[in-house]
Parts: structure tokens; C-alpha cells; sequence
């Protein structure tokens, strides 16, 4: 499924490239800097979610995808650091919703985006970059399973349900 998706990226970048003379490639750095920034979110908000999940097997998964991203995310953190950069640390600012299952589709919205975003940058840095573009193409790897999990849960959730 990734490799269908990168070879789509990359044949959308070359009809770019093709129209309007190559386009520029992203700063690394800023690269793994913002996906850092967005993976870290993301984790936050997972976890913050999964202390507010109507079931204690549903907020044990949401710890277990919050954890994995935060792991990837720390993965990021020490590349950039290894590369000799500085990395600005923000409160991320976590997405809410009004009941579970809201949160939930808030979730696999922002786990969709993340994942596209990262696979998109992934391509554009192919030539420039190589390692840092394998590196996320690894991230959005790592990432496939959330995006199942979080669609399973969000089937199973109630959207009527004005569970906390």
C-alpha cells in the first residue's frame, strides 16, 4: 500500500517538476521539524484522549498509538539534534471534541493529514535527501496501523453517545 502511494507521490512531483522546471526542494531540517512537531501532537492528543475513553480497553489502545508516536517522534528529535540543530519545543495545542466518538474521528482525521503530509515531504526530499526521504517514508510506515486502529475504534463508537 505505501509503495502504490509513493509511486502516485512520485509521479504527481515529476508532472510538477515537468510543468515548471524542478521544483525546490525543502530544507531537511525543517523537514524533520515540523514533522516532529505534528507527530508529537498528535501524540498528545491521543493520549489526552485516551484518558477521557468511555472504556478501558479503548483508552489502552489510545496509550499504545500515543507511545509508538512518541517514540517515532523522539526518533525525529535525535536526528535533528545528530544533524547539530536546535529544536524549539511549543505546547502543542490539542484538537477536542464534544463526546468519544468525536475525538475519535478528530484522531483518524489528523492521523490521515499526518500521514500525507509526511509521505509528500518523503518524496519531494527523494533526490536532495535520500536518507532524511527514507527516514519518513519508515515514519509513515510505522504509521499505517494507527490509522486502522483508530477507524476500527471510531466504527465502534457511538457518535449519539454523550460519553465523556
Amino acid at each position: 500500500m505505501i509503495r502504490e502511494l509513493w509511486k502516485k507521490l512520485q509521479a504527481i512531483v515529476r508532472i510538477a517538476s515537468a510543468r515548471n522546471g524542478k521544483p525546490d526542494a525543502p530544507d531537511p531540517v525543517e523537514v524533520l521539524s515540523i514533522d516532529y512537531q505534528n507527530l508529537r501532537r498528535l501524540a498528545e492528543q491521543i493520549g489526552a484522549h485516551a484518558e477521557r475513553a468511555p472504556y478501558p480497553h479503548v483508552a489502552q489502545r489510545l496509550r499504545q498509538i500515543a507511545s509508538e508516536k512518541q517514540k517515532t517522534a523522539t526518533l525525529l528529535k535525535e536526528k535533528i539534534l545528530g544533524l547539530g540543530y536546535d529544536l524549539e519545543e511549543s505546547q502543542p495545542i490539542i484538537k477536542s471534541g464534544k463526546n468519544h466518538w468525536e475525538r475519535m474521528v478528530q484522531d483518524l482525521e489528523d492521523q490521515k493529514n499526518l500521514e500525507t503530509s509526511v509521505l509528500e515531504r518523503a518524496v519531494r526530499l527523494a533526490d536532495e535527501a535520500p536518507e532524511i526521504s527514507a527516514l519518513l517514508r519508515k515514519v509513515v510506515a510505522a504509521q499505517l496501523p494507527h490509522k486502522e486502529i483508530l477507524l476500527d475504534l471510531v466504527a465502534r463508537a457511538d457518535p449519539q453517545a454523550d460519553q465523556s
